[in-house]
């Protein structure tokens, strides 16, 4: 992603950046001069990785059921923190979806046995 990295000045503070951090940031108030060849390089970037996610979450939903966030923490009756802790600790690890969290049925069906056998 070298192509795309700019430098921004702001009074007197200079700051290297890429363009998809800048993108993302969306705090940056600036002034961009790209040539029409690295614009269309970096649409294409964003079109692959777009379409990276898509194919992702097809094969995904294609052999797999799976549990919504909000469904995993009612069956556990557990707080968000909870749930993330699980995943940090490799417990119950999510599988995003473009910007959903999911988590595998086999998964959480699974660990719920575990949970259960334990007591």
């Amino acid at each position: 992603m070298g192509l795309w990295r700019i430098s921004l000045q702001n009074a007197h503070n200079y700051k290297t950046m890429d363009l998809q951090s800048i993108i993302e940031n969306g705090s940056a108030s600036v002034t961009i001069q790209i040539t029409a060849k690295d614009l269309k390089e970096f649409a294409d970037h964003l079109m692959n990785i777009a379409l990276r996610q898509a194919q992702e979450a097809q094969t995904a939903a294609d052999g797999e059921s799976f549990f919504s966030k909000a469904e995993v923490l009612a069956l556990f009756d557990i707080c968000p923190t909870t749930l993330w802790l699980w995943a940090k600790n490799n417990y119950l690890k999510p599988v995003k979806a473009g910007r959903k969290v999911l988590y595998r049925k086999s998964d959480v069906l699974r660990f719920l046995k575990s949970r259960e056998d334990r007591v």
